[in-house]
């Protein structure tokens, strides 16, 4: 068996095993109290208006990514804003099964043109690079807010300081590729990385604008979660409650999954940050699950209707 072969064997056990322990976690926290805390569950009206909100928020959401990926790849390939949206749709439906749909990446290249699909897998991993970091950003800066629901973490300000150092170095990694080019250079694994050189493609006003529509594509889910919480009967109140949404993101970002552990995962991060400060763990766990199903499960049903675009054998 090669090496290769192996490793892939050896990471799909680990994150199988990932998502048997988060939800065996989730299970411990809740089997006593789940099918009544799910009878005592109302959503009034308002509530109902809230989920159709939400969904609503899940276009915006999904088409500031398009337009993000658009902007991107611009130089290599002019795209309409609407092709834009129907293959980032169904990019998530292709992606939908690897290993934290990181799938998402080379489909959206493979679907928009095989002669460039290089080019433009990469030019779309510099994409995906700006939500990690905004993602770990904000998720370090929530953390610092939310220290103190975390009292029980021993070395929870080291771990913090862990982060700021990651964040830091994955920030030149963004903004100071040639820089660091010839330090990658003398590691092995790192080099030659073809991903690195693609950075240096953009200039320090692009990066700065995919960086600022990954921001707000994050206010957005991060909105979806605060009104989905809020419907389910827990209240965020102040900036360190608040924060919390952002530490949640970050955690469960970090976990490696597959499609059948990731709602485990999901579950089991917001069960440990939002149980710091609520006890409706059930309603905790369903928050999660439903942001899951409108921001990943439904668009990835909607990107079934396109699968006429993937032809995997080239047509005469």
């Amino acid at each position: 068996m090669k090496i290769n072969t192996l490793y892939k064997y050896i990471n799909l056990v680990l994150r199988c095993a990932i998502g048997v322990l988060a939800v065996y976690f989730i299970y411990e926290r809740v089997k006593d109290d789940f099918l009544n805390d799910l009878l005592r569950i109302k959503l009034m009206s308002n509530h109902v208006f809230t989920f159709v909100v939400v969904i609503l928020m899940m276009l915006v959401n999904w088409g500031i990514e398009a337009l993000k990926w658009r902007y991107t790849i611009r130089s290599t390939e002019g795209i309409t804003v609407f092709k834009a949206f129907r293959l980032t749709i169904l990019g998530v439906t292709l992606g939908f099964l690897t290993p934290n749909r990181v799938g998402e990446i080379p489909a959206r290249a493979f679907l928009l043109n095989r002669i460039n699909f290089k080019v433009i897998t990469l030019k779309t991993s510099v994409s995906s690079f700006s939500q990690v970091l905004i993602t770990l950003l904000l998720g370090v800066v929530g953390a610092v807010f939310t220290l103190h629901h975390f009292s029980n973490i021993h070395h929870s300000l080291i771990w913090i300081i862990t982060l700021s150092f990651g964040l830091l170095f994955l920030l030149l990694i963004y903004f100071k590729t040639n820089k660091l080019v010839l330090l990658m250079n003398r590691v092995r694994f790192l080099k030659e990385k073809e991903i690195f050189a693609a950075f240096s493609e953009f200039t320090l006003c692009e990066l700065v604008n995919i960086l600022i529509m990954s921001f707000l594509r994050y206010l957005v889910f991060a909105t979806q979660y605060y009104l989905i919480l809020n419907a389910f009967g827990i209240s965020l109140n102040g900036i360190g409650e608040i924060s919390l949404i952002a530490v949640c993101f970050m955690v469960a970002s970090f976990i490696p999954t597959i499609v059948i552990s990731e709602i485990g995962v999901r579950g089991s991060v917001a069960l440990f940050v939002f149980g710091s400060i609520s006890i409706l763990e059930s309603q905790i766990i369903l928050a999660s699950l439903v942001l899951w199903l409108i921001n990943v499960a439904l668009p990835a049903l909607i990107g079934l209707f396109s699968l006429k675009e993937l032809k995997l054998i080239k047509e005469n």
